[in-house]
């Protein structure tokens, strides 16, 4: 174990909480509109919202709601199943969830230790699940992407293998065919296998991310993002271009975020840090470092990036969020490890959302308006989706 790993074991999350409060005053000052962190537990109700930074800053981001199963959505059991049966059917509930994507008024949410995916028809208040049989059943589905075209990508680590899904539910194959090292479509037949010989031995993926024509799968087993083409999924090259590069090396990626620019950010869980690519996987930068400050990571997992390039990371270690710029500057902090009632327990995923505003417009303060939603997960806790806004006072 290298120094640098011993330290991280060694490290004193509560310290690091002691000291992520010591530079929120720094951290305000950087970023006038963001800032600060969150005040203590605050129980909800109409009259109790919980803002970042706390009064007397101006508000900019407001805790709205969360998720954690059926009941949540008010939907509720069929009362008519109810009436004929004489008990109300339980509750469907997200045990232990890890990515999210939201698209198209549904937030998919995968269960890890459900093997499922669970999906929140927002609009609708309704709960199923994407729950395939056959040859696309799911196993441990960790992350999840939705492009324009309503085609769902699942990176599955019980299969090892980025399973495909059309907006119908129907499967459509598979990245990293476990059994053959080959791609498979629906019918069974392979595709290409001249281009994938030998590339497709051991993946072990754990996010995917679609950038115009092109799929971006994280690889455990050789510490690389595989880039494929979605038109026919051959495999066109991998992240990092070159071996030798030190600067652009990963040494474990787990999560992946997509700029306006189409940049791609990774999430270096081994390495504490997140390192910024272009979209054809020259390197251009690294946020954070391995450290018990702000601006460093104990634990670096999900990672998102806003529409003004801020870049969003998790640090499960120490439960926050913390918020850089697009020159790699720690802006604020947000997130309530310490018992309360709106914490992240154990987080795991962050995205950040344009399109559903008006859905959660509800939730806000009187006199607050929403521009964005920015979504957490937590692994363990009464919370599993935690939803916040960012947004100005009208």
């Amino acid at each position: 174990m290298t120094p640098s790993l011993k330290k991280n074991k060694a490290m004193r999350i509560s310290e690091f909480i002691h000291e992520l409060s010591r530079w929120n005053l720094a951290a305000t000052a950087l970023f006038s509109l963001l800032a600060g962190c969150a005040t203590g537990p605050t129980p909800k109700g109409p009259s109790n919202f919980v803002f970042y930074p706390s009064p007397p800053d101006a508000p900019r981001l407001q805790f709205l709601t969360s998720f954690s199963g059926e009941k949540d959505l008010g939907g509720g059991a069929s009362k008519f199943a109810a009436f004929v049966t004489g008990a109300s059917p339980p509750q469907r509930v997200i045990s232990k969830p890890y990515g999210m994507a939201l698209s198209r008024g549904q937030l998919y949410v995968c269960d890890t230790s459900q093997g499922a995916i669970a999906i929140l028809d927002l609009a609708k208040r309704k709960f199923s699940y994407l729950d395939p049989k056959g040859e696309g059943q799911l196993r441990t589905p960790i992350n999840i992407t939705v492009d324009q075209d309503g085609i769902r990508y699942v990176a599955d680590r019980g299969h090892n293998q980025v399973l495909i899904f059309g907006p119908d539910d129907t499967y459509q194959g598979a990245i990293g065919e476990k059994s053959t090292n080959l791609l498979t479509t629906a019918e069974g037949a392979t595709a290409n296998p001249a281009s994938l010989a030998g590339e497709q031995k051991g993946l072990r993926p754990t996010d995917v991310a679609v950038i115009g024509n092109r799929i971006y799968v994280t690889d455990l087993n050789q510490n690389c993002v595989r880039v494929y083409s979605k038109a026919n999924r051959d495999l066109l090259f991998k992240i990092p271009l070159e071996a030798k590069d030190e600067a652009a090396k990963l040494f474990a990626p787990t999560n992946l975020a997509i700029d306006s620019h189409q940049s791609l950010y990774v999430s270096d869980f081994a390495g504490f840090c997140v390192k910024k690519y272009d979209a054809d996987g020259k390197y251009l930068q690294t946020f954070g470092r391995v450290g018990d400050r702000p601006g460093e990571f104990a634990r670096p997992k999900g990672v998102a990036v806003d529409r003004e390039d801020r870049v969003y990371v998790v640090d499960a270690a120490a439960q926050v969020i913390q918020v850089f710029d697009a020159d790699g500057r720690l802006l604020l902090f947000f997130g309530e490890p310490n018992g309360s009632a709106v914490a992240l327990d154990l987080p795991a995923k962050v995205i950040i959302d344009y399109d559903h505003v008006g859905l959660f417009q509800q939730y806000a303060a009187p006199g607050f308006q929403l521009e964005y939603l920015v979504l957490a997960s937590n692994q363990f806790g009464d919370r599993k989706v935690n939803v916040y806004g960012f947004g100005h006072k009208k």
